[in-house]
Order: C-alpha cells, then structure tokens, then sequence
C-alpha cells in the first residue's frame, strides 16, 4: 500500500470513528495533521448529488463497481486530488448518513451523492 493510500485509509477510519457527522461545523478534526507544527486546511468543499456523481466519475474515469460505497469513496478521492494536485487533498465525507455508518457497504447508494471537504495539512504561518 502506498503512503497516500495508508494515509487516505487512515483518515477515513478517524472519519468513520468520530463524531464528525453530527457536528457539521468541524468537517476536519483539529488533530488530523500527524506533524506537531500543522493544522488541517480545508481546499474544497463538495456537495454532489447522485447525478452530479455520476458525472464526476466519468470524467474521472472511474467505473461503477458493485459496492457503491467503494465507488464513492474512489471517486471523491479522484476529487481531491484534481482540486489539491500539489497538496495531496484527503476527503473528509459528512453525508449523507447511508455513506458513514457501519453497514455502509451494504445501505450506500451512488445515487444519494455525498457532501464533505478535501484537506490538506499546510504548515502554520
């Protein structure tokens, strides 16, 4: 696996094990950043719905597989990395409640869209 997939993984875990989706104000938790001296960055914001999606896999290349929650998760990935190429923008998904809770795999459907942020971890001024 590599480092910017483990990261990606490691930050959908924190995603999916914190409170993040009842408080959307905190769309990236302060800690995210590993490095002492970084704060989490918001780059982008997203709000897609299921057509929006659909578009947005296409042009990212990205074909439906049957797990749909997969094909999301690959898809918004694309995202935040098209709008944060030099940064290497992590997605921080809030909705809807199908994509983050524990039977995901199973209750997502592409056509609900998604919401959330891409971040970055830029150092502080």
């Amino acid at each position: 696996m590599s480092l910017s997939r483990a990261v990606v993984s490691l930050a959908f875990g924190a995603l999916l094990a914190s409170p993040l989706a009842g408080r959307a104000h905190e769309v990236v938790p302060a800690d995210w950043c590993i490095k002492e001296k970084e704060a989490p960055k918001i780059v982008a914001r997203f709000e897609f719905d299921g057509p929006q999606l659909h578009e947005l896999m296409n042009k990212c290349g990205i074909v439906e597989k049957e797990d749909n929650w997969a094909t999301a998760t690959e898809t918004i990935v694309s995202y935040c990395k098209i709008v944060a190429p030099l940064k290497d923008a992590v997605p921080f998904v809030l909705g809807p409640k199908e994509y983050l809770d524990g039977s995901h795999h199973e209750r997502y459907r592409l056509e609900q869209g998604l919401s959330g942020a891409c971040a970055v971890c830029p150092p502080k001024p």
